[in-house]
């Protein structure tokens, strides 16, 4: 395993294993290091980038947009010569594999219990953004912790995550920027446009049913596949890591089929 810090964008990122490129994005208040248990059992058998969002981890850089950030990914693979990859976001870091794929050449992405729609969550951080923004964050925030299931994870996986797990407000707020200062109707607008330039083949593994709407989004997108592992909770990659890793090797073969290539190049 290779580590280092890209020194234009300032992300830290680990790189092993041959083959396809897959990136992998962890979600907020976490880092990197969340991914080894997936990486473990790939084995080696893609070239897994496991990347420290910026505000997280090694990367130096503060917390900044989410389009943003999807550039920084862009620019760190073009320094490492990675063209096309498959890119796996857990969590918040689903949007920006979204993002990457809406503005860069990628084989595939995989979401990890996130969908293109957004709505909800957003007005629901509306009414509560005065808590957020307010002496409140810390009383509200443990709330919002414990819709992640992270009690679901086995340990010593569990130990590992929370390890990583680093709770910031101004980390935080500044990811949830474009949502607490953009109306969510408007927010959702630019989401749906940014998924409709999605032409590579995408997966989303939820560890929990799907709502409608996000199965109603899901639908306009042109090659997809939508996984539910009920009872796995937010972090369904962790609580059953080798079945996550096995179907993410299975979507790799997939992405890298002939077929898929020349569907996405026509």
């Amino acid at each position: 395993m290779a580590t280092a810090t890209h020194p234009k964008t300032g992300l830290a990122y680990d790189i092993e294993g041959t083959g396809t490129p897959v990136v992998l994005l962890h979600g907020m208040t976490f880092d990197r290091r969340t991914w080894r248990p997936v990486v473990d059992e790939l084995d080696g058998a893609v070239t897994s980038i496991a990347v420290d969002l910026p505000g997280h981890g090694g990367s130096s850089a503060g917390p900044t947009r989410l389009d943003d950030v999807a550039e920084a990914i862009h620019r760190l693979l073009e320094s490492l010569g990675v063209e096309r990859p498959v890119v796996v976001g857990h969590s918040m870091a689903a949007a920006v594999a979204g993002l990457y794929a809406s503005a860069h050449p990628a084989r595939g992405i995989l979401l990890v219990d996130q969908a293109t729609e957004v709505l909800p969550f957003a007005r629901m951080l509306h009414r509560i953004a005065p808590m957020l923004h307010g002496p409140a964050f810390h009383q509200v925030w443990p709330n919002i912790e414990k819709s992640l299931g992270l009690d679901r994870i086995p340990d010593p996986t569990r130990a590992l995550v929370l390890g990583t797990h680093r709770v910031e407000r101004d980390v935080v707020l500044g990811y949830w920027d474009q949502i607490l200062t953009t109306d969510p109707a408007d927010l959702q607008a630019w989401i749906d446009a940014k998924a409709a330039r999605i032409q590579a083949p995408c997966l989303a593994v939820f560890g929990r049913p799907a709502t409608e709407g996000e199965r109603e989004r899901f639908d306009d997108l042109p090659d997809v596949r939508l996984e539910e592992w009920p009872g796995c909770g937010h972090f369904v990659h962790l609580v059953h890591p080798r079945r996550f890793a096995a179907r993410l090797r299975t979507f790799v073969d997939y992405c890298d089929s002939d077929t898929t290539a020349t569907r996405q190049a026509s």
